[in-house]
C-alpha cells in the first residue's frame, strides 16, 4: 500500500497542536508510517516544528486560498482545526483533495473542526431551557437554525458539507463543546475561558457569573478529544468506514457544567488558597463578563453569551461507535479548575 499522507492544519494551535502530538507519538504503526505534515504561517513556527523532525508547509494566512488548494492536492486526509469560521480556507481544502481523487484515485478525507456553537439560535437572546441534542437528523435542525439566524460557524459546516458531497471527498465533521486540560502541542497549549474566570476573580475577590448562572456546556478534555482525531485517521488508514457527509457529523461531550456550579468551585479553590476573600459567587451582567472576561470574548457580548449562556447537552453516540473511549471524569475537571489557579497565581 502506498504511503498515505496528512495535512494538519492549525498544528500551532492548542487543539491542532495537541492533535498533531498524539499523532505522531501514538505508537501505532500505520499512523507513524504516514507521512503527516503541518501547516503553518510563520517560518520561526516551521523551524521549531523541523527540529523535533515534523514536515512543514508555510502559507501566508487562511485567505491564501491557492496555497491551500495546492498543499491538499498533495494529501490524502486534510485535518483542519485552524479556524471553523472560515468557509473560504474549508472550501480550497476540499477542492485540493478533489484534484487528488481525481488524478491519484482513492477516498479523500477531510476533517473540519467546528463546535457546539452551530446550535445557538434565537433563543439567546431570552432565558432558554437545558436541550438534549442527538446526531440523529442534526443536519435538519442546523439547516433551520441556519435560516432563521445565520451564523459564521454553522455557515461554513453547512458549506463543507456541501462541498464535499458535489466534489467526493468524504467529509467527517467534529463538533466538541468546550475543551480543557492542558495541551500537548509546541505552542499554545490552553484555551482562555476559565482562565478569564479565575484571573477576574482574583482582582475582586471572589467568582462571578452571567445572570441565574445556569448558562453552561459540554466539556470534553484535549486528551480525550485528540485521542478521537486518532481513531477516526487509524479507521481511514485501515481503510474502515468512519461516516461522512450529513451522517458525519460527532459530538464529544463527556460532561456538563453550569457556571454557577464552576463559579462556587472557584470560590471554594480560591479561599483554600488563600487568593480570594469571597467563597460566595456574585452575578453580574452580559455586558459586565465582555470587558472583565476579555480574552474568551473579546469584549463582544454575543461571544460572551455563546461562551457563557447556552444550555445544550450533546450525546457523542457516533465517536462512541467508532471506538472512541475518553477517559476523563469530572474529577479531571475539577482538577483542571484547580490547575488553573496554579497557573495564574
Amino acid at each position: 500500500m502506498a504511503q498515505r499522507k496528512i495535512l494538519v492544519t492549525g498544528a500551532t494551535g492548542y487543539v491542532g497542536g495537541s492533535v498533531l502530538t498524539t499523532l505522531l507519538k501514538s505508537g501505532v504503526a500505520l499512523v507513524q508510517s504516514s507521512a503527516v505534515t503541518a501547516l503553518v504561517r510563520k517560518k520561526d513556527q516551521a523551524d521549531i516544528l523541523a527540529s523535533q523532525g515534523i514536515k512543514t508547509s508555510i502559507f501566508r494566512d487562511l485567505d491564501d486560498s491557492e496555497h491551500l488548494r495546492r498543499v491538499a492536492t498533495e494529501h490524502d486526509v486534510v485535518i483542519h482545526t485552524a479556524s471553523g469560521f472560515h468557509l473560504g480556507s474549508a472550501l480550497a481544502l476540499i477542492e485540493g483533495l478533489s484534484q487528488r481523487k481525481a488524478k491519484k484515485g482513492g477516498n479523500v478525507h477531510y476533517i473540519h473542526t467546528s463546535g457546539t456553537w452551530n446550535l445557538a439560535g434565537p433563543e439567546l437572546t431570552r432565558e432558554a431551557s437545558l436541550t438534549e441534542f442527538k446526531e440523529d437528523n442534526l443536519l435538519d435542525h442546523l439547516r433551520k437554525l441556519e435560516e432563521e439566524s445565520p451564523f459564521s460557524q454553522r455557515t461554513t459546516l453547512l458549506g463543507v458539507i456541501t462541498a464535499a458531497e458535489r466534489q467526493g471527498v468524504e467529509a467527517h465533521i467534529l463538533l466538541p463543546p468546550d475543551i480543557y486540560g492542558q495541551g500537548t502541542g509546541l505552542f499554545n497549549q490552553h484555551t482562555p475561558q476559565l482562565l478569564d474566570l479565575v484571573k477576574n476573580a482574583i482582582d475582586v475577590g471572589y467568582p462571578e457569573y452571567i445572570g441565574d448562572g445556569l448558562g453552561g456546556a459540554g466539556h470534553v478534555h484535549i486528551a480525550d478529544l485528540a485521542e478521537l482525531y486518532k481513531v477516526m485517521i487509524l479507521r481511514i488508514l485501515q481503510g474502515e468506514d468512519v461516516p461522512s457527509g450529513k451522517d458525519g457529523l460527532f459530538f464529544t461531550e463527556t460532561g456538563y457544567h453550569n457556571w454557577f456550579d464552576v463559579a462556587k468551585l472557584i470560590g471554594e479553590v480560591g479561599v483554600s488558597r488563600g487568593v480570594l476573600k469571597f467563597a460566595d459567587p456574585r452575578s453580574i451582567t452580559v455586558e459586565e463578563a465582555a470587558q472583565r472576561w476579555e480574552e474568551s470574548t473579546n469584549g463582544d457580548q454575543d461571544i460572551t453569551k455563546l461562551c457563557f449562556c447556552m444550555r445544550n447537552k450533546t450525546l457523542p453516540n457516533r465517536a462512541y461507535e467508532l471506538g472512541w473511549k475518553p477517559e476523563k471524569t469530572d474529577h479531571d475537571w475539577r482538577a483542571w479548575i484547580e490547575e488553573v489557579f496554579r497557573m495564574v497565581e
